[in-house]
């Protein structure tokens, strides 16, 4: 359900609250909406059901890419809201500890959303799997900004946060598939060093050196100091994990011989830099949406998160991304900074420049 300003998400709520087979409700909106936190939060003040979501750079509605409106996505479960977020006295250890109970324990699925550029991101997550494991299925994604500034972007019940995560918990099982693309160029380097989200070296090396060596080979094309992003959205790195996967990793900027990334790579982890070009990346989209193929034209609700980046590297090809996703019927879904997607069978990881397609009834 989408909704082009905030005056008509007020009516499409209202409506909503009337509407006894709607139990929970996912809101997703976007950046560039003209309203700002206080007037949203207005607006939520009108529903009495279980809501959560998030502000992020675009949303995917009716199959259409969006850059300004609103998504609603109904839900026919109750859902157990609850936030977490930075309070002085309390830490997310001890909040999850206090919100996570007895009927939580009876969860298949979480859906989740936390601001992308809270500084206790990694933590929240890494404290939401030591007390769930993996006997449950994680799904959402990093919200927020392409300014890359935090701003208020998660949304709870009837109030908007900044720095914060929301979940959702769900005793029915969400199907989750994931996917890429982008393949190894390189062979595995090891992080010797990192301050942060920042590589500081490879292989013993400055990392920002490593790297450039290694694509300008590969691309025949040379670093200058106005073309690193352009080069680098083409060559993000691949997290090695034990399953031989890779765990993509956005590069956004280099300083000092460093590497700037959106999200934690671990000191003595190893990384490959990989390239994606408009034909892999669209195999790894067409690879992901076939998994749950025999599920098409039944009754499962299907959502999609893409990774902004994904825009950002494919521009106007994108729309043969999104044609991908509407083949069976309209897509809805949301573009994050950084994706949350775990079937439940390893650890719980935020991914970066992949896709994510799921399914519920």
């Amino acid at each position: 359900m989408y909704f082009k300003d905030l005056k008509k998400l007020e009516n499409g709520l209202k409506t909503l609250q009337k509407d006894e087979n709607i139990k929970s409700i996912l809101l997703f909106g976007c950046d560039k909406n003209s309203a700002n936190a206080a007037e949203l939060e207005e607006v939520l003040r009108l529903n009495t059901k279980p809501l959560l979501g998030g502000i992020f750079p675009q949303i995917i509605a009716d199959g259409e890419l969006k850059e300004i409106g609103f998504l609603i996505i109904p839900l026919f479960e109750e859902l157990e809201v609850s936030l977490f977020e930075t309070q002085e006295n309390i830490s997310i250890e001890t909040q999850l500890e206090t919100q996570i109970t007895s009927i939580s324990r009876e969860a298949k699925s979480i859906f989740c959303f936390v601001n992308a550029f809270w500084e206790e991101k990694t933590s929240f997550l890494e404290a939401l799997y030591d007390e769930l494991g993996p006997v449950v299925n994680y799904l959402g994604g990093g919200a927020g900004s392409l300014s890359f500034q935090s701003l208020p972007c998660v949304i709870a019940n009837q109030n908007i946060y900044e720095n914060a995560a929301v979940i959702g918990l769900t005793k029915s099982p969400i199907l989750i598939s994931t996917g890429s693309g982008w393949q190894p160029i390189s062979d595995p380097l090891k992080v010797t060093e990192t301050d942060g989200k920042t590589i500081v070296s490879l292989n013993w090396k400055p990392a920002f050196e490593v790297y450039k060596s290694i694509v300008e080979t590969y691309s025949n094309k040379i670093f200058t100091n106005d073309n690193f992003f352009e080069m680098a959205k083409s060559h993000p790195l691949g997290l090695i994990k034990l399953d031989n996967e890779m765990v993509v990793r956005d590069i956004y900027d280099n300083k000092n011989n460093k590497l700037y990334l959106i999200d934690d790579i671990n000191v003595g982890e190893y990384v490959k830099i990989t390239h994606g070009s408009l034909p892999l990346l669209l195999e790894g989209a067409k690879h992901t949406l076939e998994k749950y193929n025999y599920l098409n034209n039944q009754n499962y609700t299907t959502f999609y998160i893409d990774c902004i980046s994904r825009v950002l590297f494919l521009q106007d090809d994108f729309q043969q991304e999104i044609n991908l996703l509407n083949k069976n019927e309209q897509a809805n879904g949301i573009l994050s900074i950084g994706e949350i997607a775990n079937p439940g069978d390893s650890f719980l990881e935020v991914l970066n420049k992949t896709i994510v397609v799921a399914k519920w009834q």
